[in-house]
């Protein structure tokens, strides 16, 4: 009886640990470098570049957050519940994230920009910040 319950404990513990780590299996389609033109891709320092990884952690130039969830909408878009830091500040924003059918990033209601719609094309960068 011992022996099975250190066996179940272990089963649990691995299972516990692989749903944990599921995630960063796997690269999720929106990851990756993209900007609003082609030329903020090629500057480092353009406000209007972003980055997406791990899945779950989002990088502007001055902001940055982290997703505590992500829910499919969609074939291809989420709704996210992200926490962020930026220029000082701590705030939530709920965006929903989706490929459009042109390959760009479209985020409704995201926690930067004047607009409540951002778009975004994939930038062709290999390497990391």
């Amino acid at each position: 009886m011992r022996a099975a319950t250190r066996i179940a404990m272990a089963l649990s513990f691995g299972a516990a640990l692989a749903s944990e780590c599921a995630p960063a299996w796997g690269a999720q389609p929106y990851e990756g470098f993209w900007a609003s033109t082609k030329k903020d891709c090629r500057d480092q320092d353009s406000a209007n570049r972003m980055s997406i990884e791990g899945g779950n952690r989002l990088y502007w130039y001055e902001t940055r957050c982290r997703a505590s969830e992500i829910i499919a909408d969609g074939k291809l878009s989420w709704k996210m519940k992200l926490a962020c830091e930026g220029e000082g500040e701590k705030f939530r924003s709920s965006p929903r994230v989706s490929i459009a059918a042109d390959g760009r990033l479209v985020m409704d209601n995201g926690p930067v920009g004047q607009a409540r719609r951002q778009t975004y094309l994939r930038c062709e960068i290999t390497k990391k910040r």
